[in-house]
């Protein structure tokens, strides 16, 4: 089966000049990089399935491309029969089906990776509570105060968690909203200091904005929450040493960074840092997390105007930077 005809949509699908697709055999065009999902045309045209009435045939899969990366595309066939019920042609639909490809990667990601980060805190909160309430032992304060400590502290991963997948649905469904009011981002990221600072002895957290450091508008529930994910994620990677939250201001905006002394940001790692579920293959190893602090963080960020970024120039550690208006 040759094809007699395409349209300009599928040429520059395809990558070539529609005189260069027309008159070429079928499965010379349409070859799958792997496997298709579903019988290919030829086979089922052998096996008759244009008899039947209303019939049309779909195949799913990887189209391999000339001049291209392959595409990941769905073919409809649907058969032109003659009044003596003989195949006359077929017409081909060709769809790029990419974004469904990965809506359906995200969804088995978004699966593996709630299951897994979930179970752990909930093992270790049934565990220590089990412990507890056994009949056969007598335990010391000590031990006692330290099970729950870990209790709550699982509880808390739990509860964060939970809210970071709440907020990053909201912004499936149509954005997070703001409560804008005045912001003096010095005195926050004092408070985000003062907080964190209590959680590692191994860490060194400080402060450094100008005096007379402007007011902003802005929403400082959620940039609290920007901060807090930025920190956390330094405390988490760079495992001892000084971090730094720092700020800066021009007439049109201001900005505030959080470096680290860690290892640094791969750099194949840097265009995707804040995509939602994105963790490194060093990050997986070597910490815990759904992926969704800095997908969260951008959201934020982009709500207020304002842009967050990665800093690729610094010498050793990391340092993520954001820039809201004024």
């Amino acid at each position: 089966m040759n094809i007699e005809r395409c349209n300009e949509a599928f040429s520059k699908l395809y990558g070539l000049p529609r005189e260069e697709i027309k008159n070429k055999p079928h499965n010379e065009i349409i070859k799958w990089k792997k496997e298709p999902q579903g019988e290919t045309l030829e086979k089922s045209v052998v096996k008759g399935w244009h008899h039947t009435p209303n019939a049309t045939l779909y195949v799913e899969g990887d189209l391999a491309r000339p001049a291209l990366q392959s595409l990941p595309v769905g073919i409809t066939y649907a058969p032109l029969i003659t009044e003596e019920g003989k195949l006359r042609n077929v017409i081909l639909s060709v769809r790029d089906i990419t974004h469904f490809r990965t809506a359906d990667e995200m969804k088995a990601t978004f699966i593996s990776i709630v299951s897994h980060e979930l179970r752990t805190p909930v093992a270790l909160i049934k565990g220590y509570a089990s412990t507890l309430r056994r009949d056969d032992a007598k335990w010391d304060k000590r031990t006692i105060s330290d099970s729950l400590s870990v209790i709550e502290e699982e509880a808390d991963r739990l509860s964060k968690m939970i809210d970071d997948l709440l907020d990053a649905s909201r912004l499936q469904a149509g954005g997070l909203s703001l409560n804008q009011a005045d912001v003096n981002m010095k005195q926050l990221s004092a408070r985000v200091e003062a907080r964190f600072s209590v959680q590692s002895p191994k860490h060194k957290i400080i402060t450094e904005f100008p005096e007379n450091f402007p007011i902003i508008l802005g929403d400082e529930h959620r940039l609290e929450q920007v901060l807090s994910n930025l920190v956390s994620n330094a405390m988490k990677y760079a495992r001892q040493g000084e971090i730094k939250i720092s700020g800066s201001a021009t007439p049109e905006y201001v900005m505030v960074c959080v470096s680290d002394q860690g290892p640094g940001i791969d750099k194949k790692d840097i265009p995707h840092i804040f995509d939602r579920f994105y963790r490194s293959t060093s990050a997986v190893k070597q910490t815990k997390g759904a992926g969704l602090g800095l997908f969260l963080a951008r959201a934020i960020v982009e709500a207020h105007g304002g842009r967050i970024w990665a800093d690729a120039g610094v010498d050793s550690g990391a340092r993520i930077c954001f820039s809201l208006p004024r």
